[in-house]
This record gives C-alpha cells, structure tokens and sequence, in this order.
C-alpha cells in the first residue's frame, strides 16, 4: 500500500445572508397593503368573509411564527432585548414578520366586520392580547433558558 498524499486545506465560510430583494420586499408590503385595505373597506358580510379573513389570519400567524423561530435558531445562546434588535440579525428587514403581523390583524378585523358580532371589541381585545404575546412570550422563554443553560 502506499502512502496517502496529504489533504489540502479547506476552509468553509459561515454562510452569507443576502437580504430579501426588493421587488420582493415591495411586492409583499404591496399584498399586504390591499388585503388591510379590503378587510378595512370591505362591508360584505356572511360566511365566506369569515373563513376568507380566518385563513388570511392563520397565514399570518404562521409566517410570524416562522419569523420567529428562525430568530431564536438564529441567536441560539444569546439573550435577545426585549426593546431593540437580536445579536444575530443578518437581514435588514424580516418580511415573514412584516408580512406575517398585519395580515393577523387584517385576517382578524375582515372576520370580525364580516361576521356582524355585537360584542367584537372584546374578540379584538382576545386578538391584541395574543398579538402582544406573541411578541414578547417567545422572548422571555429563550432568555429564561439561556440563563438557566451551562456557560460553554
């Protein structure tokens, strides 16, 4: 048998986070702008407005949720602030976050005016407080655990 050769160096680099293109960007804000705008004209009433501004809110807590989850894998042994930006933030704007709360809120307010409730406000006082904790709760549980974890 004969002797391997030497391996040659190999160096990998961290991957590089482009940012979201802008047409993007642009395109998704535009989406975002005529659905708000539909669930704030809309006088239609009945049950396929309601399911329409249902799915439009689930899809808009998924794609807060994904936002999410990616900055907590993002900054995993890191203490995210409450008030400001994480550590870890390679992008300059997160479009699921940007995209994903306000169709929550246009999804919630076109099921809201479409269903004709006497007693909405407190079904969008239910829908502010899940708002609120869905920002601040998944926050809380990742700074608790990174406290609580071994320092490496």
């Amino acid at each position: 048998m004969e002797p391997l050769e030497p391996m040659r160096p190999v160096s990998v680099h961290a991957p590089i986070q482009t940012s979201t293109p802008r047409w993007k960007s642009a395109a998704a804000m535009l989406g975002t702008m005529c659905v708000f705008a539909y669930a704030l004209l809309s006088t239609r009433t009945g049950a396929g407005p309601v399911v329409m501004g249902v799915a439009v809110g689930v899809v808009g807590i998924v794609l807060y949720a994904m936002s999410i989850s990616r900055t907590l894998r993002e900054n995993s042994g890191k203490r995210i602030p409450m008030w400001g930006a994480p550590p870890v933030s390679p992008r300059e704007m997160d479009l699921l976050a940007g995209v994903g709360m306000p169709l929550f809120a246009a999804g919630t307010l076109t099921a809201l005016r479409a269903s004709g409730m006497n007693w909405s406000y407190l079904f969008l006082g239910l829908c502010v407080m899940v708002s609120v904790l869905a920002l601040i709760l998944p926050a809380l549980i990742h700074n608790s655990r990174v406290k609580r974890a071994p320092a490496a």
